[in-house]
């Protein structure tokens, strides 16, 4: 769209900026006019197909769940230009687009105003084009333009304006985005009016933060009044606003110190155009992660101010690393690691005593060395454990679980060694769950008070929580739900927003990012502001250390206070030097206000009267937001109740207090993040604030809420933080700001990125290595840095008959119910190293004893390990078998069928609850999301697609959060992580990101071929265009893992081995094959690219999105139902 014309620039004068407004206001009186009847007619369908809706009707459904979503959006575009109607725009700037060669004048305002649909009115402030209006004076510059791209433009005019009621009042043309005189102006209003103006006051500074890209984390230190909440809400906008495909709504989490604070939040979101971002304190979002484990009705939060001092070790990073310690330590005892052998002397099918069954036919001698076969050696399991750091204790012992019976199955098609169906199912039936159960039984808070209980004997000053948690204690939980119980992985949030954020010490920073993965942050603080004492940051090098480990994260700096008079900026400042610590300093915008009042008065009645009174005078000048300022919750509850006699008082219950205009008591811990017209700090007493650090930053919160006026009414017995001289202090450490100057020096001579204002983040170089179990235990080489060689042990030791596990009993192998160990020992100092028994053995061994299950007669079988070779075992791989996994396809099969002309164009399209139906002429291609990185793709030839998904797949869903548009010549489907478009030309598909990154492409011309009737199978052919420096893989099992697949032919089916087909691309995503038949791909130019299938009659398969090989391998887990 074009901006409006207006033939007077660049000399526009009161008459012409009077003209133009007048014509705004018209535009937006049509568009309330219009949008309101729109809500009115789509309100009267709506009720209409309510009162016409059959549950079995699905075509009403789709179009009323349309219309409701439309209605929405109706809605929120009509209050926005109602609100138009007061003040369209506050802002404006002409410039010079360097590149079209002409000039151009653009209005900024709230919300984008339209007179059409090719010319703008006004722009929004969150375009990148009005970045121009925040960032940059008058003169050559430049602002951000899609692609990533610097558009230049010759900045001429830069102009604000005062608008009310439809009334232009004022403008000013100014260098910056306003002058002092109009910033000043505008903060000596009361609360609710400088929130209606903030948008057009946006500080540089702000606005660098607000703009940074959502793909990083961003630490922001910000004095009190800096804006940091109101920058937050604002960077939200700005995200929502400019990466519309990438971010939702529901992919942010708020999250705040106190259900007040996020009340404030939630009142301001909407009138910055953002709706259903969820908002929650820490400890809620701790109970979030604990998903089932948490129950309302049994447990209860507890608020950590409640706790004191004891027990804040809880909050520390040491407290993190002790946590994860144990987990490790737990995870070693209970996941069997010794290497597992099977001998197939010890499952023989026979006649004995008169029954049928498989038997032991070793009778308790010790096996011979070419008896046994290793199925699992302790060097493999070892590197697993350690290697996986962030998978789950269960999905191990699952992982595991599934790999023996894997190296079970291997046996059975490998050697030529021919076993029985009886003896097979034995076989299975002894190692199967060796590792441990399919659930994890213990209690995740059983593990947090045995965990408890040995910090408790190390020497820590902490309690055992019975049914009450505090947020160190559910940050503990949340971490052993994630590292040991969890199996299922779920997608929480993809930006985080912490406000307030010194409160919470680095345990809740630690565990949130082991926690919620494939996630960034904006996170926002004070550490002067910091009243947790022990609990919280008193600095941000840990947590920097923490989140700002990649090159363009940023720490950034506001040092300046829109909030308080300079009075009142003088007089809490005054409080903090009482401290004996370092603050960034502050830099109040100079206004001046009333003298900070200090006044003795009589009892306890006097000093109520008093209150009122003060309260009262300050409603009288027209103050709307009002607070007395209170020590703790109980003098809070009992001041409330007590003035309420004289004045009216908003609801003293914290738990349904919200934020609004009038006269609310609070306890200084509430009031962090808000701010009023007018405080007052209630018998400020040196009982209740000694002085110390702790209780001086407590006091400084209560004196920067202040807007306008700050007063301070006691008794006589005032706090010294207030009475006393300020301290005089030799040699005083560096403030904080000059190390973040000279640290920016540094930096500079380095060329590392400075994004602050004084303070900066080291860019580093981080060495990974595997961690071992504990670091107080010492690891062999053996498991921590290759596989050494394993020989078979002679014989199964005399002295280990004891240790082998029997079918139906299996004591310590991995039950989740008992993981202690009778020795009470962690982690043996030799991991991995072979250890020696009393017989001289190499390494402990498993073989599973006699199995006693009836069969069929054993007849003449001869004895396991003499068993001469079959001849269909011989003949593999002759033409007499299915092919086995890497083998060459016959050079007959890699010429694609000749075909007629294959017409794949789109001719109509569909949604259904199952997923996206798109009809060609050749046939129909069902898109079906199953996740967010999940899609399952379906074609049949004709218009019938058979159900099913064969009986390896074990998940039957249909992700509910999808969408899908026609854009152009193509149709998109779009997940919260995926976007799959098909040419509506062609019926190919791109795989891509949500923000757009290609990932996978279907050949532009005839992607899918089925023949079916025409020969002796049927066929299917998938025509794929892999790029040349892509790498792709086909996953088998054992040695032939990893099979690279470029440039060759080779089978990537598992055919009769329960295993279904999977390619891993090093491009970030997987492809799943839903067949158990012939499957090979080629990638030889004189063929093509393609994927082959043989006997079925359509393709199906699982198209999984993810950055790393990991996850594409939990999400093949998954659908085969191995998770």
């Amino acid at each position: 769209m074009k901006p409006e014309e207006n033939r007077t620039v660049p000399g526009a004068f009161q008459q012409e900026e009077e003209a133009y407004l007048a014509k705004t206001l018209a535009v937006v009186r049509d568009n309330v006019k219009n949008y309101g009847s729109e809500v009115s007619r789509m309100q009267a369908d709506i009720d209409e197909m309510l009162e016409h809706y059959h549950d079995n009707n699905v075509e009403v459904l789709t179009l009323l769940n349309n219309t409701v979503t439309m209605h929405a959006h109706m809605k929120r575009a009509l209050a926005r230009n109602e609100k138009a109607l007061k003040k369209p725009y506050f802002g404006r700037i002409v410039f010079r687009d360097e590149e079209l060669k002409r000039e151009e004048s653009l209005y900024i305002g709230k919300g984008g105003i339209s007179r059409d649909t090719t010319h703008w009115m006004v722009v929004d402030w969150r375009a990148p084009v009005a970045n121009a209006y925040y960032e940059n004076g008058l003169g050559k510059c430049t602002y951000p333009a899609p692609g990533d791209k610097q558009r230049k433009i010759d900045l001429k005019r830069k102009r604000t304006y005062e608008i009310e009621n439809g009334k232009l009042l004022d403008y000013y043309d100014s260098e910056v985005v306003t002058n002092d005189e109009l910033l000043t102006k505008y903060l000596a209003k009361n609360k609710q009016a400088v929130l209606g103006e903030i948008i057009a006051t946006i500080q540089k500074e702000q606005n660098d933060i607000i703009r940074k890209s959502p793909y990083h984390n961003m630490i922001v230190q910000g004095v009190a009044g800096s804006g940091k909440t109101t920058v937050a809400m604002h960077r939200i906008s700005y995200i929502l606003y400019n990466y519309p495909e990438r971010f939702k709504p529901d992919d942010f989490y708020i999250v705040g110190s106190n259900r007040i604070l996020l009340n404030y939040i939630t009142g301001v979101l909407p009138d910055l155009d953002v709706y259903g971002v969820r908002q929650m304190t820490m400890e809620q979002l701790f109970v979030r992660l604990l998903y089932e484990d948490w129950d309302d009705a049994k447990y209860r939060i507890r608020a950590t101010d409640r706790v004191g001092k004891k027990g804040c070790v809880r909050g520390t990073l040491g407290w993190f690393k002790d946590l994860e310690a144990y987990c490790r330590n737990l995870e070693w005892r209970v996941i069997p690691r010794e290497s597992i052998y099977l001998n197939p002397r010890q499952f023989v099918e026979g006649f004995r005593d008169g029954k049928t069954g498989v038997f032991d036919e070793t009778q308790g001698k010790p096996a011979k060395p070419g008896d046994l076969v290793e199925l699992m050696p302790r060097d493999a399991v070892e590197r697993y454990i350690l290697q996986n750091p962030s998978v789950s204790v269960q999905s191990k012992i699952d992982m595991l679980n599934e790999r023996i019976l894997s190296k079970v199955k291997d046996e059975f098609l490998g050697k030529g060694v021919k076993y029985t169906e009886a003896e097979r199912k034995a076989i299975q039936r002894a190692f199967r769950g060796r590792y441990g159960g399919k659930t994890w039984k213990r209690s995740i808070f059983d593990i947090y008070e045995d965990f408890l209980t040995g910090q408790i004997r190390k020497g820590c000053d902490v309690d055992i929580p019975g049914t009450e948690f505090d947020v160190y204690d559910l940050a503990a939980l949340a971490y052993i739900y994630k590292r040991i119980k969890e199996t299922e992985v779920i997608s929480e949030a993809h930006h985080v927003v912490i406000d307030e954020a010194q409160d919470f010490g680095m345990m809740a920073y630690a565990v949130l990012d082991f926690c919620i993965r494939e996630c960034t942050y904006t996170i926002m603080g004070d550490v002067s502001q910091n009243i947790h004492f022990g609990y919280g940051l008193n600095d941000w090098e840990e947590l920097k250390e923490l989140l700002l480990s990649g090159e363009r994260d940023s720490f950034g700096v506001l040092k300046k206070s829109y909030r308080n008079t300079v009075e009142i900026s003088d007089f809490a400042t005054d409080i903090l030097h009482h401290g004996q610590f370092s603050s960034y300093p502050v830099e109040p915008i100079i206004r001046h206000g009333k003298k900070v009042q200090v006044q003795k008065t009589g009892d306890r009645d006097a000093l109520i009267r008093k209150a009122a009174a003060v309260c009262q005078s300050w409603q009288e000048n027209g103050y709307d937001t009002i607070a007395v300022v209170c020590r703790d919750r109980e003098n809070a509850a009992k001041t409330a109740a007590e003035l309420d006699k004289y004045i009216t008082v908003q609801e003293s219950d914290l738990e349904k207090a919200v934020f609004d205009k009038g006269i609310m008591v609070l306890p200084v811990e509430y009031t962090k993040g808000l701010e009023f017209d007018a405080v007052l700090i209630l018998d400020p007493t040196l009982d209740e604030y000694p002085v110390e650090d702790g209780h001086a930053k407590l006091l400084y919160v209560a004196a920067t809420r202040a807007l306008h006026e700050l007063h301070v009414l006691h008794t006589g017995n005032l706090t010294g933080l207030i009475a006393d001289p300020l301290p005089k202090r030799p040699a005083p450490a560096r403030p904080m700001e000059e190390k973040g100057k000279e640290e920016t020096k540094k930096n500079e001579k380095r060329k590392i990125p400075n994004t602050d204002n004084g303070t900066v983040s080291k860019k580093r170089i981080s060495i990974v290595c595997n961690p071992s179990p504990d670091k107080g235990v010492q690891t062999h080489s053996a498991a921590e840095k290759a596989v050494l060689p394993v020989k078979k042990p002679s014989a199964v030791p005399a002295g280990r008959q004891a240790a082998a596990f029997s079918v139906g009993s299996r004591p310590g192998v991995g039950s989740s119910a008992g993981v202690g160990n009778s020795s009470g020992v962690g982690i043996p100092s030799g991991v991995g190293k072979p250890s020696v028994s009393g017989t001289g053995s190499r390494r402990p061994v498993i073989v599973p004893a006699a199995a006693t299950t009836e069969a069929r007669p054993r007849g003449n079988v001869p004895a396991a390990g003499n068993r001469p070779v079959s001849k269909e075992m011989a003949s593999a791989g002759k033409g007499n078998t299915a092919p086995a996994f890497g083998d060459l396809p016959a050079t007959e099969k890699l010429r694609p069928a000749g075909h007629g002309k294959l017409d794949l164009a789109v001719r109509w399209v569909t949604k259904q609850p199952d997923g996206l139906y798109i009809q060609s002429r050749y046939g129909i291609l069902r898109l079906s999301p199953v996740g967010s990185a999940i899609v399952r793709v379906t074609f049949a030839k004709g218009q019938q697609i058979t159900e099913g998904s064969g009986r390896l797949i074990t998940v039957d869903r249909t992700e509910k959060a999808w969408m899908y548009k026609e854009v152009g010549n193509g149709v998109e489907l779009t997940t919260d992580e995926l976007c799959l478009r098909v040419d509506k030309a062609t019926g190919s598909i791109r795989y891509m990101t949500r923000d757009k990154k290609l990932l996978l492409s279907e050949r532009s011309r005839e992607s899918r071929q089925i023949e079916t009737g025409a020969g002796p199978v049927d066929k299917s052919w998938l025509y794929l265009d892999w790029p040349k420096e892509e790498m792709v893989y086909g996953m088998g099992a054992g040695v032939n893992s990893g099979l690279k697949l470029r440039g060759c032919a080779r089978y990537i089916s598992h055919c009769g081995a329960g295993e279904l087909p999977l390619l891993l691309s090093d491009k970030g995503y997987g492809l799943l094959l839903a067949t158990e038949n012939p499957v090979f791909t080629c990638d030889i130019p004189v063929y093509g690219t393609y994927l082959y299938t043989e006997k079925e009659t359509q393709q199906d398969y699982y198209f999984i999105g993810g950055k790393k090989p990991a996850t594409i391998l939990n999400a093949y887990a998954y659908l085969c139902g191995k998770l």
